[in-house]
């Protein structure tokens, strides 16, 4: 993915940066409106992100800002993610790593026939013990933007990773040695694939 500037996304200042992405072309502007709006919906039902990236992938759950569980809620600035990964568990985050919803945007020009929607997040701290810590494999200079677009008939859905630098603060060596691990291996493309079919799942609805 290009880390060229992009309206809504951080600029990439240091560290790594990621992305995926996936597009479809619908054969009416009808057609395209309700994919756009279907897209829409499967990306704000976070808790079947899983489902739609299929089995081996990381488990993701909507909670509000103490870290509750949330169940047919729209996600809203403020909101948190809590996100288990198929790999060793965070002991930063109880076994979790966490992220906050940090802002939303949605844009219409009817001129040009063009629509986004979207939101983005970055790594915050254990909700149930609030130290200051970053409980994500990430430092909170990272930060992952979700977008869908459409111009006229064609439709993308993408994600931007950027900042992306390994959290290297825990106290505890071993989660240390765990989020250096899991962050050098997403940056080297291993998450890529997740994304990949999150993107496209979004878009076409296989969940």
């Amino acid at each position: 993915m290009e880390k060229k500037s992009v309206p809504f996304v951080p600029a990439q200042k240091k560290g790594g940066h990621t992305g995926a992405q996936h597009s479809v072309k619908a054969t009416n502007r009808k057609e395209a409106l309700q994919i756009f709006e279907d897209a829409r919906k499967r990306l704000l039902n976070i808790n079947r992100w899983q489902n739609i990236c299929g089995s081996g992938s990381a488990e993701f759950r909507l909670t509000d800002k103490n870290g509750q569980t949330l169940n047919f809620v729209k996600p809203r600035i403020g909101n948190l993610i809590r996100i288990k990964l198929p790999a060793p568990k965070n002991q930063s985050g109880k076994g979790f790593d966490w992220v906050r919803i940090e802002a939303f945007k949605h844009t219409k020009d009817q001129l040009n026939d063009e629509e986004q929607y979207g939101f983005r997040v970055r790594p915050v701290q254990n909700p149930f013990e609030k130290d200051g810590e970053s409980a994500h494999f990430y430092t909170s200079d990272a930060s992952s933007t979700f977008l869908i677009s459409r111009k006229g008939r064609i439709l993308t859905a993408k994600e931007f990773g950027r900042n992306e630098i390994p959290n290297s603060n825990p106290q505890s060596l071993l989660n240390k040695i765990r989020n250096i691990i899991i962050a050098v291996a997403a940056m080297a493309g291993f998450a890529k694939p997740q994304w990949k079919k999150l993107m496209k799942g979004i878009l076409e609805g296989n969940s």
